[in-house]
């Protein structure tokens, strides 16, 4: 708890430094930027290319929305997401603002869905059904390489994250008649799920688009580095963050990766390339985890089932992206190092995740 307080506190006082800071003036949307983005996305355990499980994070889907850019949003709400520069970084010349709705759902299990009877040394059933409002702010500088033009080289997201946890999440349903549907087993624990409880949350996130270089013109073929950081504060997940990914490939200022359902790694729902991009990445990813409720348990303690997380964990993820018109679709291959104590096994899982402009 103290950690949550002191967590909230700095993310309060950097929003507050932030107001007070000058915002840089937006550009003149392009009609690229002036459309709307849906992003469908699935992780499973499934996808899993070498061994397939059902444990753990077992599924998350998410449907989003991220608005066209907002030219003429009030100072007063653009500054909610203005957080002050890091690392005496160059100064933007320009921003681009959107705002993001999502709803998803997360699924966690066992090893074990054939036991009825709680199992205290393995972590609890849990499902969690969320919405998330976002604001994304990404940040421009002119590029070297074509005059009069600008390139991406930041983006900024707060997000507020509400939801319930518990059987109202409706985690037993989804996952029993899906399994039903495929001929697998049902899941039979459900019954010792963690109980109802309402979820908050506030989670920031930066990410700095660097690198940059052109290898081959004749095909083209680039790379680039995206270092980020973050931190959440909520009931649910209390946590700091940091990592980076590299990529290869064509068109990779078109965004700043592809996405995920949490958690996640970085990556982000808008793209602007119009012609066809494609690219491979790598990316790791530390956490210093203070809090996290479907290994603890419920806020209030009175769950049948918990255990204990470990405070850091690790993340790796390798995929392909592939964007072509109004389209990016991409494939992600996710492993944690062990999450809890009482277990040493790893996860692993994969994401889809198909984005659209209209």
């Amino acid at each position: 708890m103290k950690v949550f307080v002191v967590a909230a506190v700095v993310l309060a006082a950097s929003v507050v430094q932030a107001a007070a800071q000058r915002v840089p003036v937006d550009t003149n949307p392009t009609a690229d930027e002036l459309r709307n983005i849906i992003t469908f996305q699935v992780d499973n355990d499934f996808f899993n290319p070498v061994y397939r499980s059902d444990r753990d994070y077992s599924n998350g889907i998410r449907f989003g929305w991220l608005s066209p850019a907002l030219p003429d949003l009030p100072d007063s709400l653009a500054a909610l997401s203005n957080f002050p520069t890091f690392f005496g970084e160059d100064p933007a010349t320009s921003v681009t603002r959107r705002l993001g709705i999502s709803i998803g759902q997360n699924i966690y299990t066992p090893q074990n869905t054939d036991a009825s009877q709680p199992i205290y040394n393995d972590r609890p059933y849990a499902a969690w059904l969320w919405a998330a409002f976002s604001l994304q702010q990404t940040y421009k500088r002119p590029d070297p390489n074509h005059p009069g033009q600008e390139i991406p080289v930041r983006l900024d997201t707060v997000q507020l994250e509400l939801g319930i946890v518990g059987p109202a999440a409706g985690g037993e349903f989804v996952q029993n008649n899906f399994h039903t549907l495929i001929g697998d087993p049902r899941s039979m624990g459900w019954a010792n799920q963690l109980h109802n409880e309402p979820t908050l949350g506030l989670t920031f996130e930066r990410r700095w688009r660097t690198g940059a270089k052109v290898l081959f013109d004749t095909p083209k073929l680039e790379w680039d580095f995206i270092p980020s950081i973050g931190a959440s504060v909520g009931n649910v997940m209390t946590y700091a963050r940091a990592g980076g990914m590299f990529r290869l490939g064509k068109e990779l200022q078109a965004d700043f990766g592809p996405g995920r359902s949490q958690p996640s790694l970085p990556g982000s729902e808008g793209f602007i390339s119009n012609g066809f991009g494609w690219y491979l990445f790598a990316g790791i990813n530390g956490e210093a985890i203070a809090r996290d409720m479907f290994l603890d348990g419920n806020t209030d303690g009175n769950d049948i089932v918990h255990v204990t997380h470990r405070p850091f964990v690790g993340e790796a993820q390798i995929g392909i992206a592939f964007l072509y018109n109004g389209v990016r679709i991409a494939f992600t291959d996710i492993i944690r190092t062990p999450e809890f104590y009482e277990r040493e096994r790893w996860d692993q899982f994969g994401s889809f995740n198909v984005t659209f402009r209209y």
